[in-house]
């Protein structure tokens, strides 16, 4: 299994297995804390090998730097074989939240687990910035 693209963006969604993100992140500015995004997703995308299809538990966790989870969702998904003789196969995922509450400036990570193990992970940076109190995009995306 191999991630092609592991993602924190303000809209993410999948149609016709195409994953399609809106304003990617990794820091949020902030005029205080805590701070709640209104809107906030996971995009995911992997390529798949013959043999790893079948069903597997994927895990979605949002932590601050102490460990403690702010988010964590599971879901068990299938995995379709790839078709005919080509030996892989792309599988999309996006994991929509509402009111993300941040409850402190400092540094958060996303984890994205299948079956128990970890295959991305995603910092967020999450800065006091009087003044700002929106979501900025970062030069180094």
């Amino acid at each position: 299994m191999k991630v092609l693209v592991a993602a924190v963006a303000e809209h993410a969604w999948v149609e016709n297995n195409c994953l399609s993100l809106f304003r990617t992140f990794d820091s949020i500015n902030a005029d205080k804390f805590p701070y709640v995004l209104p809107r906030m997703s996971v995009a995911l995308r992997l390529l798949i090998r013959r043999s790893e299809a079948g069903e597997h538990k994927l895990n979605i966790a949002l932590a601050d730097s102490d460990g403690k989870k702010l988010m964590d969702s599971g879901v068990n998904i299938n995995f379709n074989p790839p078709q005919g003789s080509v030996p892989e196969a792309s599988f999309s995922f996006a994991l929509n939240g509402q009111n993300v509450a941040f409850p402190k400036s400092g540094d958060y990570v996303v984890d994205i687990l299948i079956d128990g193990r970890v295959e991305a992970s995603i910092p967020i940076y999450a800065r006091e910035a009087k003044g700002h109190g929106k979501i900025d995009i970062p030069d180094r995306i």
